[in-house]
């Protein structure tokens, strides 16, 4: 079936919807808390901000220079999240 199909919201495609989990009447249908990300910040030598959160089977790392708009976020692989946030300097 297309994700086109999946994603509509028709007996036919044999999908209910799924809410919209952006609300809390979503996890509370549910008897779940919402999940909350913590962003823990990372020292770094220069004027960029850097901050890394526990995802599975490592770290989603982002980094930001506001005052140039600029940004991105990568993934680290540290399946036993043993990374201890500083970098390697060889």
């Amino acid at each position: 079936m297309a994700i086109s199909n999946m994603m509509r919201d028709d007996a036919e495609g044999g999908f209910e919807s799924e809410g919209d989990p952006n609300t809390e009447a979503y996890w509370t249908e549910r008897g779940m808390k919402r999940p909350q990300v913590v962003w823990e910040r990372l020292t770094a030598s220069n004027n960029i901000e850097t901050y890394r959160t526990r995802v599975p089977g490592g770290w989603l790392v982002l980094i930001c220079q506001e005052y140039r708009d600029t940004g991105g976020a990568l993934f680290y692989p540290d399946p036993a999240h043993r990374w201890d946030g500083t970098g390697f300097h060889g």
